[in-house]
């Protein structure tokens, strides 16, 4: 089975489904399929050929990706026309059966467009934004079942919820948690980038509170970061700043600290399968249903978002879930049952099913 994944990433766009998109191949490369990756921008590409897959660039204009803006940095409608014919080509020179589609910018038409070329059309969704025509729609969120999709096929299937979410394998088969009585160590993660400088004003925010001194604060930098400079001297002029840069196995500083102030992206269901209970706060759009649900099922505490985020009431929650043992132990307990690991296996099954 030749296997194709369309997927960017970059600092606009972050890295979320860039990361989750190797999971996804590393099942399909494990059931014996050929994958490689369709993709535009340098970020994303460098961390799938680091991740040991091919890449089939895209044409864009350079130019433009680096002065743009988020809202033209996916391109308009003629260079998705444009977009849409290179991956027809791509399709029939190297004999897809699959094509798994992962980007926000997409329409019906595009998808209309692709859809008689290949056997199997697949579109990882978080949002529905529209009834898409293609063969199958992943949504592993935890929002995924009350979206109410509607079907464009008959014979269309939906993968929704967390047994479909295409985790990481160093996710996979953790151990149970033994929760801490003390609060030691905080993490601090906004995924791959950072285009709000949210790390610098969380850092500012727990400093500031003279009780939280004895704190340690973990930093992840991920490769979209733009102020790595001026967090890097945050961590020069107090000694409780730990940074970490090009992070080889994350679940480890995860299962290191005892609380994570994180972004509502996917980095959520890591924290979850390690039982790192969470003060989670949205960045986009999309991270928000999935927020306030998980806040609402007891996963998360939601602090709002990323320009709601003010020293009182941060703090204030911070502290009120250090000295909430009882509480911490509860939302270990819940997180750790959420996600299994196995949602990108039974996606390729699924999928493998549909061709033979």
């Amino acid at each position: 089975m030749n296997v194709g994944i369309r997927v960017d990433g970059s600092k606009n766009i972050g890295m979320g489904h860039i990361m989750r998109c190797i999971s996804l191949a590393r099942s399909f490369k494990d059931a014996g399929s050929n994958v490689f990756f369709i993709s535009k921008y340098q970020q994303g590409i460098f961390a799938i050929e680091e991740n040991g897959f091919n890449v089939k660039k895209l044409s864009h204009d350079e130019q433009k990706e680096q002065e743009s803006k988020e809202e033209f940095y996916y391109g308009n409608s003629l260079e998705l026309e444009k977009e849409s014919e290179e991956i027809i080509c791509l399709i029939e020179i190297c004999k897809l059966d699959v094509l798994i589609i992962d980007s926000y910018n997409v329409t019906e038409k595009y998808f209309l467009k692709i859809k008689p070329h290949v056997k199997i059309l697949v579109y990882i969704d978080d949002v529905n934004a529209f009834s898409y025509p293609v063969d199958v729609v992943i949504n592993g969120n935890i929002t995924g079942k009350y979206l109410d999709y509607k079907s464009y096929f008959k014979n269309q299937k939906f993968l929704l919820g967390p047994s479909y979410n295409l985790i990481r394998d160093e996710f996979k088969n953790i151990s149970k948690r033994a929760v801490s009585k003390e609060v030691k160590k905080i993490m601090i993660t906004t995924g791959g980038s950072d285009p709000f400088r949210t790390m610098e004003l969380l850092i500012d925010i727990i400093r500031s509170d003279n009780s939280l001194d004895g704190i340690e604060i973990h930093g992840i930098i991920g490769v979209g970061f733009q102020n790595k400079q001026e967090l890097k001297e945050k961590q020069r002029q107090y000694k409780n700043i730990v940074l970490h840069e090009n992070v080889v196995k994350m679940s480890e500083i995860m299962l290191y600290c005892d609380i994570a102030l994180s972004s509502c992206g996917s980095t959520l269901y890591e924290l979850c399968a390690c039982g790192t209970p969470v003060l989670g706060f949205v960045l986009a759009d999309n991270q928000e249903f999935v927020a306030k649900k998980m806040d609402e099922l007891g996963y998360i505490k939601f602090l709002g978002w990323y320009h709601q985020l003010k020293k009182e009431n941060v703090n204030y929650t911070i502290k009120e879930i250090i000295h909430g043992f009882e509480t911490r132990e509860e939302m270990v307990k819940r997180q750790q049952g959420l996600v299994d690991g196995n949602g990108t296996k039974r996606v390729v099954n699924v999928i493998r099913e549909m061709l033979f």
